[in-house]
Formats: C-alpha cells, sequence, structure tokens
C-alpha cells in the first residue's frame, strides 16, 4: 500500500508507481494532489465512488494508466473522472482485468462511453474490456491527433469500432477479440453506404492482427481504395479466417502471414513489398520482394508455379521449410537475382535436373530424406555448400567445376558414399568438413585441391582410416581435424600428413595409444596439438618434439597428459580446458567464404 496520508503532500507534482504490481488501489484523498502533473497509474479500489478521485487532477501531463477498471460499478462513476478535462494527457491505457466477472455488458459500455477522453489525445490502449461493443466516440475523426491505437483481449466484443475515419492514425493493433467473427464495413466508416468522405485508414501505416480465434470474414467496399500508406501488414493466429485480403496496397513493403490456415492465395497487388514471411498454405508473388520465407506450406507446387511464371527480378534469399508436398526444383524454378537458397525438411524434394544459377553464392539443404543425388550443374559464384541429414543421399555430383566454391560442410548423410574429384571440381575449396557420413570411404582422384586449407573428418571411420594409411595430398592444408576412428592404435604415421599443417586435432580416437613423433617430424609449421577423449593415450615415440609447436592440449583422460607435464619443456604450454584449445585456433565459415579473388 501507498502511506494513507498521501493526501498531505499538497505539493507533490510527480509520482510515477510504474512496477508496483503488488499495488492493489490508490489512497483516498488523492483528489487533494491538485498540483500533481505526472501520474503513471491509478488503480481503482472497490470502495465506494473511488473514480471520483480523480475529478480534481486536471493538470496531468504526458502519459496515464488507469487499472482494475472493473471496480468501476456505474457509468455515473465514471463520469465523475472528468477524462475529458484532462487536456495535457497525451498516451491513455484503460485496463480491465481479463476474464472477469461482470453483471451487464451495457454498463460495461457506458462505463467506457463516460471515460471518453480529451480531443488532443495521441496514443490509446484499451485492454480486457469486457463489453460487446465500444462506444461511438472511439472512432470519430475529431480525434485527429490520435496515432497509435490499441485493442487487446476485449473477450466479448463481437463487432469493431469505425476506426477508418481517425485522420491520424498510424498504428493499429488488435488482438484476442475472441467474440469477433468478421470485420464488416462500418470498420471503415460508421455511415458505410457512402465512402465519398475521406480515404479509409489515410494515415496507417501499420497494421497487426493476432489470435483471432473466430474472425472468419474480412470485407471490403467496393473499389476499394483503404490503407494506401499501409508499410506493414501482419496476420497471426488467426484459424478460420478465409477470403481475401485488401486488393491493392501501394505503400505495403513488409507482410507477415501467420497461423491462419484458411486464407486464401490471392494476396495484394504490393510493388514495394520486400519482405514476405508466410507460414500457411498461401502464396502470391510480388516484383520487389527481397526475402521469400514459407514454412508449413502443404501446396508448396503452387510456389513453384509462381516462381516459374512471375521471376520477381529482386528476390535475393528464399527459405523453404516443413513443406510435406512434392517438389521438384529446375533452374527455371528459381529467381535470376536469388543469392541464398535454404531448403528444411521437406521430404519430397527432387531435383528434375542439374542445379544451375548465374548468381547463387550460398546453397543449404537439411533433412530432404527423398534425395538420393545432388546433382549440381554450373555454378558459377556459388561460395558454400552445406547438405545435412540427408539419410539417403547416395551420391554429389558436380558437372561443372565450382570456381568460387569455398566451403563444402556435409554431415549426416549415412547413405552417402562418394564425393566427386574435389581437385578438379572445386579447385579453390579452402573449407571441407565432412560428419557421421559412415559410407565414404576415400576421396575420388585421391587428392584434394591445392588450395584446400582446412579438413574436418568426424565420425566418417572408413574415411579416417584411408587417411591414416595414405598420403593425404593438399600441401596447402594447414587445419587439420579428425574425430572418432575406433581403429587406429599409433598416429600419426610418417609421411601421412602434408607438411603445410599448423594446426592438428584429433578426438575421440578410444584405441590410440601411441603419439607418434616420427610422423612430425617433416611438419615444421606445426604450432599446435589438440588431443581429446583418447584414455589409452599413454606413449610418445619421442621425449622431445618440434621446436615450432607452441602448444599441446591434451585432455585429463588421457594419461599421456602426466608425462608431458614432467617434462616441463617451457615450448609447451598444456591447455586448461577445452574451450582453450578451441577458441585460440578457431576458423569460421566466413574465413572460407570471404575471399573474393
Amino acid at each position: 500500500m501507498l502511506p494513507s496520508r498521501m493526501q498531505d503532500l499538497v505539493n507533490l507534482c510527480h509520482l510515477d508507481i510504474r512496477g508496483a504490481s503488488r499495488l492493489k488501489e490508490i489512497p483516498k484523498g488523492m483528489n487533494k494532489l491538485k498540483h500533481l502533473h505526472f501520474l503513471s497509474d491509478y488503480i481503482v479500489g472497490e470502495q465506494e465512488n473511488g473514480m471520483r478521485e480523480l475529478g480534481t487532477l486536471d493538470n496531468l501531463h504526458g502519459s496515464f494508466c488507469i487499472s482494475k477498471l472493473e471496480n468501476v460499478k456505474n457509468s455515473g462513476e465514471a463520469l465523475e473522472a472528468k477524462m475529458g478535462n484532462k487536456k495535457h494527457i497525451n498516451t491513455l491505457e484503460l485496463n480491465w482485468l481479463p476474464d472477469g466477472d461482470i453483471d451487464d455488458v451495457q454498463t460495461e459500455r457506458d462505463i467506457l462511453d463516460k471515460l471518453q477522453p480529451h480531443q488532443n489525445l495521441k496514443e490509446l490502449s484499451i485492454h480486457g474490456y469486457p463489453g460487446e461493443r465500444f462506444p461511438d466516440w472511439l472512432g470519430l475523426s475529431c480525434y485527429s491527433n490520435m496515432t497509435k491505437l490499441s485493442l487487446d483481449s476485449c473477450m466479448n466484443c463481437c463487432e469493431l469500432p469505425s476506426l477508418g475515419q481517425l485522420p491520424s492514425l498510424q498504428h493499429l493493433k488488435i488482438s484476442k477479440l475472441n467474440g469477433l467473427e468478421k470485420i464488416d464495413l462500418e470498420f471503415y466508416n460508421k455511415n458505410n453506404a457512402s465512402f465519398q468522405q475521406e480515404t479509409p485508414f489515410k494515415s496507417l501505416e501499420t497494421l497487426k492482427i493476432e489470435y483471432m480465434y473466430s474472425w472468419r470474414e474480412w470485407h471490403f467496399p467496393d473499389e476499394f481504395d483503404g490503407f494506401p500508406e499501409l508499410r506493414i501488414l501482419s496476420i497471426k493466429n488467426c484459424p478460420v479466417l478465409s477470403g481475401d485480403l485488401p486488393s491493392h496496397l501501394p505503400a505495403l513493403e513488409e507482410l507477415t502471414i501467420d497461423g491462419c490456415k484458411e486464407l486464401a492465395y490471392s494476396l495484394p497487388r504490393a510493388p514495394k513489398l520486400h519482405k514476405l514471411d508466410v507460414k500457411c498454405d498461401m502464396f502470391q508473388g510480388y516484383a520487389g520482394l527481397h526475402h521469400v520465407n514459407i514454412s508449413g506450406s502443404q501446396r508448396a507446387k503452387f510456389v513453384w508455379e509462381w516462381l516459374l511464371h512471375i521471376q520477381p527480378p529482386h528476390v535475393q534469399c528464399l527459405y523453404i521449410d516443413d513443406c510435406q508436398s512434392a517438389i521438384s526444383i529446375s533452374a527455371n524454378h528459381l529467381p535470376a537475382s536469388l543469392q541464398f537458397l535454404e531448403i528444411i525438411d521437406c521430404s519430397k524434394l527432387i531435383f528434375s535436373d542439374q542445379l544451375q544459377h548465374k548468381s547463387l553464392t550460398k546453397i543449404l539443404v537439411e533433412d530432404c530424406d527423398s534425395l538420393t543425388l545432388f546433382p549440381l550443374g554450373d555454378l558459377p559464384n556459388l561460395k558454400k555448400l552445406t547438405i545435412t541429414e540427408c539419410k539417403n543421399m547416395e551420391n554429389v555430383e558436380v558437372a561443372h567445376a565450382l570456381p568460387s566454391l569455398r566451403c563444402l560442410n556435409i554431415s549426416d548423410c549415412p547413405s552417402l558414399v562418394s564425393l566427386p574429384p574435389l581437385e578438379s571440381a572445386a579447385p579453390r575449396l579452402q573449407q571441407l568438413d565432412i560428419r557421421n557420413c559412415p559410407e565414404i570411404d576415400r576421396f575420388a582422384g585421391e587428392c584434394l585441391p591445392l588450395s584446400l586449407k582446412k579438413l574436418v573428418i568426424v565420425e566418417c571411420q572408413k574415411l579416417a582410416s584411408w587417411i591414416s594409411s595414405n598420403v593425404l595430398h593438399s600441401e596447402g592444408l594447414t587445419h587439420l581435424w579428425l574425430g572418432s576412428y575406433f581403429d587406429v592404435k599409433s598416429f600419426p604415421r610418417e609421411g601421412c600428413l602434408p607438411s603445410s599443417l599448423k594446426s592438428l586435432q584429433f578426438w575421440d580416437f578410444p584405441n590410440l595409444e601411441t603419439l607418434d613423433c616420427k610422423g612430425l617430424h617433416h611438419l615444421t609449421s606445426l604450432t599446435y596439438i589438440a588431443i581429446r577423449f583418447s584414455e589409452k593415450l599413454e606413449n610418445i615415440t619421442e621425449d622431445h618434439l618440434l621446436a615450432s609447436i607452441k602448444k599441446i592440449y591434451i585432455g585429463e583422460e588421457c594419461p599421456l597428459r602426466s608425462k608431458l607435464e614432467e617434462m616441463e619443456h617451457l615450448r609447451i604450454q598444456l591447455g586448461c580446458d577445452e574451450s582453450e584449445s578451441c577458441d585460440e585456433y578457431a576458423w569460421n565459415d566466413e574465413d572460407a567464404t570471404s575471399d573474393s579473388d
């Protein structure tokens, strides 16, 4: 509780109680604080005539919130607050407790009617209002300064006020009006028989409608020209809404449709649209798009037909996620401007021919089990390719050399048996990362590109075995990380690693017993070694390691760690933890894709 004698502070000008969530009511006598210029919140108590205290506070400025309006018993009490006299309040919040018990919805409407604020108001938020209809003053054009309006959790409301003639309204949010089934013509103009007065919503820039579970219909007048300045339209979680959106939104830049599975395919003509986020079964094309995101669509074929026929000239990024309908990709389906393509969890994805594209720089395909072959054609600007969790994919084919490819990541593809000869297929490859592909047993052609700098092989038993028993021909390789190799007892074999190596990491070699220094002698650039999860490693073939080595990290589970500690070699620093071993010698994907030559 606030002090009971606050009314004695007759010269008090500023009272801010925001955040005092446990405060139940404002004490009596607040009407004596006539010099009060700012009062953040007024909490209506259960005592009779609690609103009367506000009647004399006409000097309030700025923002003002009235909460617990469910305690107001009748419209007479609300009238005594004299909200129309408070000319300096520019932001007003009116809050009822949502889902509270009500006796008479008409009484609630009368209470809100008598709380009509002054016409200078700029922002208004109504939360939890329990009436079925809003009073007529909400939407009068005389509120010429109102720029922002929010109607939230008004559970019983079955129709919207006439807001279309608010001349300065820029931002409108409507949420959780559970009783609303349709937006009718009165939403634009109270006198809906004629639309000759003002363009509806002529200043509106953002419109967000969310969590309207009963909203089924959205009606528009004939030759509707409303929303001429609307830049952002977001409709979320309106599951029974059907029909169309406005046919023409000339200023629209961002459109989000999420959780509206009954909404029709017809979307607005929007020449300025550059961001489209669609997460339901609807789609349409726009000339100004830069990003397209389709998630959860059951009719992805429609998307590809749109791409084929519309060919939006500015689309740079295309994301498709969780599409269970058949998708057949060919070069003709992709906009010429496309730079990034991401396809995730599309169970019926196929490539109808070789993927060819002049502008694509990055491709990611994930969790597409229908793929058995990944056919790559002419992709002159492709810099990064990632393929992951495609459990039935057996081969990656490259019909033309990929001259710009710098980074190739393949993981969790248990059926993958071969890669193309990378020396010719990707002559400028810098990073190759292959993980959990147990059937790959060698590199086709057995030679890696001379440009390769980093090689990661993890949980690829056959490939790791091949590396440990053959010469790794890649004299530009500087970083090598091998993981999960169970057969080797001594590593590295003499001459199998390139002399250019600067860092060497091998993790999860459970049967490794000996670190063979003969295999390190020629590695004169090697400065860092990391060994983890090798519980049997306890031997070293020589006491002295290369002079170039500055740091060795060995996990505490390796018996060899204690032996090296006993050597007290000044050039050897045993790392303290796993993060230290990774951070100093970290290599980011961007290191491989930022090279512009």
